[in-house]
């Protein structure tokens, strides 16, 4: 009957139940407390592949999200070239330079529009790590569609050293959205 009961304790929260030579039953690690945390800006899917060149998942990332029609090979090429002439204008690597530059363009808040009372109010609330690199990364792109009569990696490269510099208008589009939030603070009790 004992063997019983701690056979089914053995399987009951997952972990590999050990017992020594001396009978002292001990819990195993399992491979997962194993693991060292993601740092805070590799905020990507689990399933994604670093990029070949640089081995960036977040590169990687900003490729597929650079990409249209499915055409990867030419993201690719844009997002390199773009690379070599961020290294050719700044002298340091471009992959330091691209990691800064959302950094820089990450929101920290927003506003999202909620319903009390049949009036709708802006409340300001925290974005989530995944969702604040997802809108730098829009916003990056979008700014360098945005810009027209010149090469796409040329225009990816100039917004991602705008972006180093803390300037133009991804930066712009940031401090916008942190000033309408600032601006709405006092409706932040509806969150």
């Amino acid at each position: 009957m004992a063997d019983y009961d701690d056979d089914r304790n053995d399987d009951m929260d997952g972990d590999d139940i050990v017992r020594n030579e001396d009978g002292v039953i001990t819990v195993a690690e399992s491979a997962e407390d194993a693991k060292p945390s993601k740092p805070r800006y590799l905020a990507t899917g689990p399933g994604l592949k670093p990029d070949p060149r640089y081995g960036s998942t977040l590169a990687s990332k900003f490729i597929n999200c650079l990409m249209w029609d499915g055409k990867k090979s030419i993201a690719e090429k844009i997002f390199y070239d773009a690379f070599e002439q961020i290294a050719n204008k700044l002298k340091i690597d471009p992959l330091h330079v691209f990691e800064e530059a959302l950094d820089n363009a990450r929101p920290m808040v927003e506003v999202r529009s909620k319903r009390v009372g049949g009036a709708n109010y802006q409340v300001p609330v925290e974005v989530k790590v995944k969702r604040q690199q997802t809108l730098a990364i829009r916003w990056i792109l979008e700014a360098v569609r945005g810009r027209k009569g010149v090469a796409t990696a040329t225009k990816l490269a100039q917004e991602l050293i705008d972006c180093y510099n803390k300037t133009g208008s991804t930066i712009q589009k940031r401090e916008n959205t942190h000033r309408m939030a600032e601006a709405n603070k006092a409706y932040s009790h509806f969150a």
